[in-house]
């Protein structure tokens, strides 16, 4: 992923109200800032609206805009992630322990200063993941693949399997803890998003 250079006079042409200026921005950044969203909001539709929000935030406060914007587009796209990711905290219905845990790791997350850009090899923390998977017992290594894999609800595999859905929830919890003790902490939130838990 790579970004087209943006130079100095871009900027002026923005401040002046050169939307071809305007458009040479947009285009360059767009894409990378999508990613640079979806790694805090884990939810592509809703990077893309919070970076068209923010170009649309530059386009209305042109003549005031200083180079170099780099770390100035990246601040406010973190900004709006924050803003979003606390509305759905405070909004939201909370369905499970699960998602409640995952919304305030992601609000400390997105929180902080670190690039998040560095944490997206998928394809090796699927593989991660796998190998931590055929470690646990094999009860609670089934039981998380059902809910993994197959988006299974804890009361759906219960069920299926014919046993109590809190015995359901302890296995999955289990299986979290060993993941985040083995992997970090992100790599159980990057697994959800990549499996469409969250």
């Amino acid at each position: 992923m790579s970004l087209v250079r943006i130079n100095e006079q871009i900027i002026e042409g923005i401040n002046a109200g050169k939307e071809s200026s305007f458009s040479a921005l947009y285009d360059g950044y767009y894409s990378y800032l999508c990613v640079y969203a979806t790694t805090y909001v884990f939810d592509t539709d809703e990077a893309k609206e919070i970076v068209n929000d923010v170009f649309v935030n530059i386009w209305n406060s042109r003549g005031q805009l200083s180079f170099p914007i780099h770390n100035y587009l990246l601040r406010s796209v973190q900004n709006r992630c924050l803003n979003h990711i606390r509305t759905l905290h405070t909004r939201e219905r909370v369905l499970d322990e699960y998602r409640e845990e995952l919304l305030a790791f992601q609000e400390e997350f997105c929180a902080k200063d670190d690039d998040p850009l560095q944490f997206l090899e998928i394809e090796e923390l699927k593989s991660q993941v796998s190998r931590v998977i055929d470690s646990l017992s094999a009860r609670c290594s089934l039981v998380f693949r059902k809910y993994l894999y197959e988006g299974m609800s804890p009361q759906e595999i219960a069920d299926e399997q014919g046993m109590s859905v809190n015995t359901v929830r302890v296995h999955i919890k289990n299986a979290m803890d060993r993941i985040k003790s083995r992997l970090g902490s992100l790599a159980g939130l990057l697994l959800l998003f990549v499996y469409g838990r969250l």
